[in-house]
């Protein structure tokens, strides 16, 4: 199936990602080619397309797929202008890692370096917006030492942690991949000089959402999961109890990756009651975080590089669809 039609699948009103997936998934093990093969079939049986049957079965007896396509080629043509690739599920440059998700993106808008989809040696620096003095310096710290060992650094291009991990990495000559909400339509405003420092050293911009897409609160909640799971391990520098990186550190616990937050005694934080550790101190006492420092430094290099190797071998999900 074109990449074209991939996206006319997405624009049927009643057609969510998992649904997408499950059409994509459909498609490659029944051997369909076209859009014109669906026009006859009957999906109310289908797992995973229960759903969205009578979305699917309206688009078509509306006449609805002509026109779609046309306007899904141009935008195609449109975001290669942009140097925007998009990837969808199931083709050659879909990062296997993300398919352990319980709801991996069905389609990703990239920029930049496509190679970084594929390491699967990289790690999730990510943290508060508000940080510390400590935190930028434990951030960097963090940083210097994995990317040395040749760790992809990834986060999201936030203010505060994000933006300091990013920096660093660049600053070390190492690379990153930047999880926005929109690749084309840099957010925050004030670090797209920064997004393009990023392009710049081979590094890469990626966002399940199309170039068109509003940014809005809720995407930025939702791309964390995609942080996780491009990545063996979350390092949660600073955050609240109830800050947005906490959506990162769930998707780690339900993928089973190890997340990892400072030692803030031996860190020497002046005050364990700052706000902005209150969250990494309380996934410590709840045993769902490990609490390191520089003494750590090795044996988490060890281990992260064996789970980096397993995935290598053994990459989840269905393989090349497309």
């Amino acid at each position: 199936m074109e990449l074209s039609e991939v996206l006319t699948l997405q624009r049927i009103q009643g057609v969510g990602n998992k649904s997408l997936i499950a059409l994509i998934e459909y498609c490659q093990a029944n051997k369909l080619e076209s859009l014109s093969d669906l026009q006859k079939l009957d999906f109310s049986q289908e797992r995973g397309l229960k759903r969205a049957s009578s979305a699917i079965e309206k688009f078509f007896s509306a006449g609805l797929c002509d026109a779609t396509l046309r306007e899904c080629k141009t935008s195609l043509e449109d975001w290669k202008s942009r140097s925007i690739t998009v990837v969808p599920y199931g083709s050659a440059d879909y990062p296997s890692q993300l398919t352990a998700l319980s709801d991996p993106p069905a389609i990703l808008y990239c920029r930049g370096n496509l190679n970084l989809l594929k390491a699967y040696k990289s790690i999730a620096v990510v943290g508060t917006r508000k940080n510390t003095r400590l935190g930028e310096a434990i951030t960097r710290k963090t940083v210097e030492y994995f990317s040395k060992k040749g760790f992809c650094i990834v986060s999201g291009l936030a203010l505060g942690i994000d933006a300091i991990a990013h920096r660093a990495a660049i600053e070390y000559q190492g690379t990153t991949i930047s999880v926005l909400v929109n690749v084309d339509n840099i957010s925050p405003s004030q670090n797209r000089p920064l997004a393009n420092q990023i392009l710049e050293q081979d590094g890469l911009l990626v966002s399940e959402n199309s170039p068109d897409s509003k940014v809005v609160p809720a995407l930025f909640a939702k791309r964390d999961r995609i942080q996780a799971g491009l990545s063996v391990a979350v390092f949660a520098i600073e955050t609240a109890v109830d800050g947005g990186t906490m959506h990162a550190v769930k998707a780690a616990k339900q993928l089973k990756r190890p997340v990892y937050v400072p030692d803030a005694v031996a860190a020497k934080y002046p005050d364990l009651n700052e706000n902005a550790i209150s969250g990494t101190q309380k996934l410590v006492n709840d045993k769902d975080a490990q609490a390191y420092s520089r003494d750590s430094y090795e044996l988490i290099t060890q281990d992260l590089n064996t789970r980096a190797s397993e995935y290598s071998r053994h990459p989840q999900g269905s393989g090349r669809l497309l």
